[in-house]
């Protein structure tokens, strides 16, 4: 097998973002070729599977790099210095209207490695309890409930198309068919 990895020969930053950066990498491959990365910097997100033992929390709402609206599970980006269960709850609160008293880390993931450096961690929740709270200002969201067989019907008929609902919905299935 051949050696992969790649030496970042020079970097700069293309743009610099309230979010996100755009660098722009030249790399030496192993076989002594240069090539471009551009590469998004980010810094991180969670996404929450908030189950009440039939139900999921879901909300939907509009993705301007989609072009459509989208029915996923709760989740947000990391602030600077937060931690991911920080993250996993600040973001239900704000988006489900909803707390849980019990918290389990899931799997962390890039979502799309290549070209972001976004690690997003799942996170289950579960004995929750409602908030009075409403959705921030700088998104237009509708809340609702699925059920989890719901959800998956939902994953294959192409309702839900997103990255994190679909690696979430699928990893607690499988959690919860394995008991």
């Amino acid at each position: 097998m051949l050696p992969m990895p790649e030496r970042t020969v020079s970097s700069r930053h293309e743009f610099r973002g309230r979010l996100l950066a755009l660098r722009v990498d030249e790399v030496e491959l192993a076989s002594g070729r240069h090539a471009t990365r551009e590469v998004v910097e980010h810094p991180g997100a969670v996404a929450i599977l908030a189950y009440d033992g039939e139900r999921l929390a879901m909300v939907r709402q509009w993705r301007q790099a989609a072009g459509a609206e989208l029915l996923e599970i709760p989740a947000g980006t990391c602030e600077s210095g937060e931690a991911p269960l920080g993250t996993a709850q600040r973001e239900l609160a704000e988006e489900s209207g909803l707390e849980a008293a019990q918290w389990v880390q899931g799997p962390a993931f890039y979502t799309a490695p290549g070209f972001s450096t976004e690690l997003l961690t799942l996170f289950l929740a579960t004995d929750l309890r409602t908030l009075e709270t409403t959705a921030p200002d700088d998104e237009a969201l509708e809340r609702s409930w699925l059920r989890l067989a719901a959800a998956e019907a939902a994953i294959d008929a192409g309702t839900i198309r997103d990255a994190k609902s679909l690696v979430g919905i699928l990893w607690l299935a499988r959690r919860r068919a394995e008991g």
